[in-house]
């Protein structure tokens, strides 16, 4: 079958490829001539696990081609829809390329062509606009198909997860169930139409962020209450309450949230309640616990630095890991951004960053230099911030920390990346340690 995907970026590149790896012809479509170019190179400008590999067969056996232009749309049988929807100042998403794109598609359209949006968009969307542009009169099989893995897991997870779809008509959900059906072979939940399946995209996400914000609130609690509180062995033993068929399943908390869904979508949700004159109280909830874990984080730090008398203008902070989430380069909303202004706003300057995952031309944007060598941002340091915990940076031992830093420095530890034992090693080494909760 031939699949065009509209929109090549982190979700379209994901989808694209696992779709060329599982025998269609593919023709990944996007506007941005230099991701093009070098996807054309056989170089995957998207950091994610087993992408380049599948990029390089695609291209290799002629199943992948990727293209700045829209021919293959009408030879093609499935067209999936991956364009961005960045939110506008009022936190409701800009729909703008999103139209662009299927304007541009539609004198390609024919009868008997599947579409399939993923782009994440107000429920209506689907039905109203981009039906009404498209065609609802050519007879074609319309349905949303909300994209919920993770990046750093995205190809296991879109290989696995159970696959939502909502049609504009029961025909459309029906022909595109079965084509997900036929190339992932994974469970299909077919929801009574597309509206639905467009609210089970923000709705996972505010859950999701919700659910985080509510574990950073207990957090930050047991931190004041008793300093031999674990939330994770308050979380660990707070799950196994089965309650009829469910779980309690409180997530674990952190430095913050980032990346481009969780940080979007709960603003998206709360705007559209707001529009409708509907205070949606948990869901900015939700968003203000988890904004403001990184000026907590400072807090620790400067409690510490304040309790050993340290002057704030000579002290040294190393961070390890900038982005947004572990084993990931992406550093689109990354809590380690306001953590580090905040520092700077109290008066800490030497700040030292180690990430090998985040580009040049990442670091270039966001005007900041991220040091290649670890062992030159953890030496002599007062403190060492666990931002993310990248494999690599996993792989550096306790030894290695106690012997670089300063004697008594503080290992504040944002992403539960020691387990209880290790941490006792960690006092041994006459390194202080807190953890977010811990």
């Amino acid at each position: 079958m031939i699949v065009s995907v509209i929109g090549f970026g982190h979700v379209g590149s994901v989808v694209g490829s696992v779709l060329a790896d599982r025998g269609c012809k593919v023709y990944g479509i996007d506007k941005n001539i230099d991701l093009i170019t070098s996807f054309k190179k056989g170089l995957s400008p998207i950091n994610e696990p087993g992408l380049q590999k599948l990029i390089t067969n695609g291209l290799e056996k002629k199943k992948l081609i990727i293209t700045d232009s829209l021919e293959s749309i009408s030879k093609s049988k499935m067209i999936i829809i991956t364009v961005g929807t960045p939110l506008n100042k009022k936190y409701l998403p800009n729909l703008t390329y999103l139209k662009a794109a299927c304007n541009e598609i539609k004198k390609l359209i024919k009868p008997g062509h599947m579409i399939c949006v993923k782009s994440t968009v107000p429920p209506g969307t689907t039905r109203k606009i981009i039906y009404k542009i498209l065609g609802s009169k050519k007879n074609i099989d319309l349905a949303f198909t909300p994209e919920r893995f993770s990046e750093g897991t995205a190809i296991k997870e879109f290989k696995s997860l159970s696959i939502v779809v909502g049609g504009v008509t029961d025909r459309a959900t029906n022909n595109v169930a079965n084509f997900w059906n036929k190339f992932l072979n994974t469970k299909i939940i077919k929801v009574v139409n597309c509206e639905t399946a467009e609210y089970v995209k923000i709705a996972t996400n505010a859950w999701i962020d919700l659910n985080i914000g509510f574990a950073n609130d207990l957090a930050r609690l047991a931190g004041k209450l008793n300093s031999k509180i674990d939330i994770l062995d308050v979380s660990k033993s707070s799950n196994s309450l089965k309650k009829g068929e469910r779980y309690v399943n409180i997530l674990l908390p952190s430095i913050g949230v980032g990346g481009s869904c969780l940080t979007k979508d709960p603003w998206f949700i709360y705007s559209m309640g707001k529009k409708k004159k509907i205070d949606l109280f948990t869901i900015k909830a939700g968003r203000k616990s988890n904004n403001i874990m990184p000026y907590f984080s400072s807090e620790i730090i400067c409690n510490y630095l304040n309790k050993k008398k340290l002057d704030y203008k000579k002290v040294k902070i190393a961070i390890l890991g900038f982005s947004f989430k572990s084993d990931s380069g992406d550093i689109r909303h990354t809590p380690v951004i306001p953590l580090i202004n905040d520092l700077k706003k109290k008066g800490i300057k030497n700040i030292c960053i180690y990430d090998p995952l985040v580009t040049e031309k990442d670091q270039i944007k966001i005007n900041l230099k991220i040091n290649s060598s670890s062992k030159n941002v953890i030496n002599n340091s007062d403190c060492i911030i666990i931002c993310a915990a990248h494999k690599n940076i996993k792989n550096l031992s306790i030894n290695y920390l106690a012997s670089n830093s300063k004697k008594g420095a503080l290992i504040l530890d944002g992403r539960r990346y020691f387990e209880r034992n290790e941490i006792n090693k960690i006092k041994k080494k006459g390194l202080k340690y807190i953890g977010i909760g811990r």
